[in-house]
């Protein structure tokens, strides 16, 4: 639900205002985003918040196992248009953080966003690679990490307000103007890269291995992390 959420809030803001003709509005919730002259940049801006909807739409639809048992060959398409999505989304991605445009943040953060995009392509490359060999439970896993990867972005705005909840509001740990301090690159590394997929690690572990008392215990800290995100 947070993911459809967040799809519909990419709809009604930079969607809304692009078929206004006020792309130039956008620059109110993202800084420097949209760039006048930039032509080349605004066109793999677009094109990436674009493939930031379709991949937010239909990404959570692939772990619903009524549909994946229902309308196999919906899941089947739809992990097509997923992976092909989330290859498009990492390399424009990359583009966007190094061609030279004006970006917030500071450096540490642009580097985890990138490790995250490398992430992405590899994971992608699995899920495809194992899918074609009809393998699918390590499918299944390697979809798993791709998913989690590709709501790299998710998880920062989630991991980002849930800090500002507990702090009353206050920015504390990073300076809101420039958008950097330690705060800020902790957070970036831990959703871009370790926290998400390190939960999974042991979920996937524990699925295989795990006893009674052990699975319990996760499944008690993945409610509390789901009711954070909440």
């Amino acid at each position: 639900m947070g993911q459809w959420f967040f799809a519909y809030y990419i709809l009604m803001l930079y969607g809304g205002a692009g078929l206004e003709g006020d792309i130039a509005r956008w620059n109110a919730k993202l800084p420097h985003g949209y760039e006048s002259g930039n032509t080349l940049g605004n066109v793999f801006l677009i094109a990436h918040l674009l493939l930031a909807f379709v991949i937010t739409v239909g990404g959570p639809l692939q772990f619903i196992p009524k549909i994946r048992s229902l309308f196999p060959k919906f899941h089947s398409w739809n992990g097509r248009i997923y992976i092909f999505t989330a290859f498009a989304i990492a390399i424009d991605g990359i583009y966007l953080g190094w061609s030279g445009r004006t970006l917030v943040g500071d450096t540490t953060q642009h580097i985890g966003i990138t490790v995250n995009a490398v992430l992405i392509i590899l994971f992608a490359a699995m899920a495809l690679r194992y899918a074609i060999l009809r393998k699918f439970v390590v499918h299944r896993r390697w979809a798993l990490r791709l998913f989690l990867a590709v709501s790299g972005v998710w998880f920062f705005r989630i991991g980002l307000m849930f800090w500002f909840t507990v702090h009353g509001g206050a920015a504390v740990g990073f300076d809101p103007v420039t958008f950097s301090g330690p705060f800020l690159t902790i957070l970036g590394f831990a959703v871009y890269v370790f926290f998400p997929l390190g939960i999974l690690e042991l979920y996937l572990r524990l699925e295989k291995n795990g006893g009674v008392f052990s699975r319990m215990s996760f499944a008690m800290s993945l409610l509390v992390l789901t009711l954070a995100m909440g």
